[in-house]
């Protein structure tokens, strides 16, 4: 009968020591994952990133005048959009320049394209529209 709990205390701990060794290793995952920022300056370069990292892109904006970067349907499905925001302008008043940001998480390996375009929503897409790429190598 003692030899029966003994027994049954080991198992426990060790589905305990179990747990923790699990949940250090997603700690651990989590920790790892890292930030990208790219701006208008990084237009049609090559990014590096892992699985489970984030691509910050922040571009120059003018909302007032009807403009406004999209994300482009022809965008690479290895990153997902999980974020939007936008800077205040420094000053009040129409034509002020902004930031937009767009935050991407890296879902799946391979090579893409992030693309935006810079467009008014209601007019029809143009071919001389403004575009914004950046080449991701996800490993």
């Amino acid at each position: 009968m003692q030899i029966a709990r003994m027994c049954s205390r080991l198992d426990a701990a060790w589905q305990l020591l179990l747990c923790i060794f699990i949940l250090l290793g997603c700690q651990t995952q989590c920790a790892m994952a890292a930030t990208r920022v790219v701006t208008d300056a990084d237009k049609g370069t090559q990014v590096q990133l892992k699985n489970g990292d984030f691509l910050d892109v922040h571009l120059k904006s003018n909302p007032t005048t009807g403009y406004r970067w999209y994300v482009h349907p022809n965008s690479t499905p290895l990153l997902k959009l999980v974020g939007q925001s936008q800077t205040q302008a420094p000053q009040p008043g129409v034509g002020r320049p902004i930031f937009q940001i767009f935050r991407f998480q890296v879902v799946a390996n391979g090579e893409g394209v992030v693309l935006l375009h810079y467009v008014r929503s209601w007019e029809k897409p143009m071919p001389a529209e403004e575009q914004f790429d950046v080449h991701v190598s996800i490993r």
